[in-house]
């Protein structure tokens, strides 16, 4: 009986409150209201300014981009290293066996770059090569590697492009010979919880399979489709020294690729280009390890145990040639090579800007991406990209099957001692 009457009670009065809200607001509606302060200008600069974008959204998407090294590529190289003053501005040049192509100013700026796109155009120049008219870019960056991003990792790498510093430069069209390759639609799949799928995701972002790839003869595909981590594909980089590089083979297979490292060694190379002998990686990767080595160890940890669990192939790769130019700046104004920082753990290739920002420019004579000087015992263990082209491109899906979210199958390719580049 009590409970009966407080529950009563408790509805008497809100019905009470209820009603006395009502009588309160046809009350007010009977009064004058005062008149409205004065706007002020900032009060109308503060409503007129749009919300800024989503500072976790930027993150993720600058931790992408340093994971692809997509503003290696898009910032252009001066007499002493990369314009830092205008990142992703574009212009960084560089001539090859089959042409010359430039990197694409990929800044907000609406004139010249990529302002006036939409966020879908920019996602599907990132994941698909279609530009916003249905032109399709070259096979100059990876855009089938970048084909496996999901929806909200292009949405973030999107949203922090347009927090670049519009860049008011016009690049002139790249002048090179390759075919266009088709991409699927994205899948957009995420990895999940399992540390294997999370690194291969990783993986793919970071290029490896897009140059420790073995080609067939005539370089219009790979050799098969398990030869996309078994290496082989021969670099000619002029701007970091002479010779030739072979990219290694990262399967694996004791003899001929890496099964005899441990997963720490492999992360080790990644983080700091230290190889296990204490070597270091010479080649692209160098242009890297500014980038790489502010991954999140998690990361770096899943793609070292996706590269340990790759399937054994044997290929034995050829020892390479390549003689890194003493320090000082080579011909062309491309940065010197050696190992950054002199050692491992080095602040980045010479000309690189301090802290990790975008290093110095791409090989000039070779596919981007990482390069081990030989193979077992003394080969790489991931691969980016350093190159540019005059869009978003990548190599074509390798016969058999799509591993690690593309591969490069670089139709109209140059043939050994070329290579091609690999990035936007």
């Amino acid at each position: 009986m009590g409970t009966m009457e407080t529950m009563r009670n408790l509805l008497v009065l809100g019905t009470t409150i209820a009603v006395a809200i009502g009588c309160k607001k046809k009350d007010d509606k009977k009064e004058t209201p005062p008149p409205p302060p004065p706007p002020t200008a900032t009060a109308d600069a503060a409503a007129a300014e749009p919300p800024g974008p989503d500072p976790q959204l930027v993150a993720r998407g600058a931790y992408l981009v340093k994971a692809g090294a997509c503003l290696v590529c898009h910032t252009a190289m001066g007499p002493t290293g990369p314009d830092l003053a205008n990142i992703g501005g574009g212009g960084l040049e560089m001539k090859e066996k089959f042409g010359v192509w430039r990197s694409p100013n990929i800044t907000p700026d609406k004139g010249t770059g990529i302002g006036n796109w939409t966020d879908d155009q920019i996602a599907s120049a990132i994941r698909e090569g279609i530009r916003p008219d249905g032109a399709k870019l070259t096979p100059i960056m990876p855009y089938m590697n970048y084909n496996a991003m999901t929806d909200d990792d292009v949405k973030a790498v999107v949203t922090f492009l347009r927090t670049l510093k519009p860049v008011e430069r016009q690049v002139a069209k790249s002048e090179i010979k390759m075919a266009a390759i088709p991409a699927p639609k994205p899948a957009n799949q995420p990895p999940g919880d399992d540390p294997i799928k999370q690194g291969e995701y990783m993986a793919s972002i970071m290029l490896c399979n897009h140059c420790h790839w073995t080609p067939n003869k005539d370089f219009s595909g790979p050799a098969g489709p398990d030869k996309m981590f078994s290496g082989g594909l021969p670099m000619e980089m002029p701007p970091l020294g002479t010779g030739t590089l072979f990219t290694a083979n990262i399967t694996s297979d004791p003899d001929t690729g890496i099964g005899k490292w441990t997963e720490e060694q492999i992360l080790t190379a990644l983080k700091t280009m230290q190889k296990p002998d204490e070597k270091m990686i010479q080649g692209p990767m160098l242009f890297m390890q500014s980038m790489w080595s502010q991954l999140e160890d998690k990361d770096l940890k899943n793609v070292a145990a996706f590269i340990k669990k790759l399937p054994p192939v044997k290929n034995k790769v050829a020892k390479s040639t390549f003689k890194p130019h003493p320090p000082g700046a080579p011909p062309g104004g491309g940065p010197p090579g050696g190992p950054p920082g002199g050692g491992a753990g080095g602040k980045g290739p010479p000309g690189g800007p301090p802290g990790g920002g975008p290093p110095g420019g791409p090989p000039g004579g070779g596919r981007a991406g990482g390069a081990g000087s030989g193979a077992a015992g003394g080969s790489a263990a991931g691969a980016g990209s350093a190159a540019a082209g005059s869009g978003a491109g990548g190599k074509g899906p390798a016969p058999g099957g799509q591993p690690a979210g593309g591969s490069p199958r670089p139709d109209g390719a140059p043939k050994p001692g070329g290579g091609s580049a690999a990035k936007k």
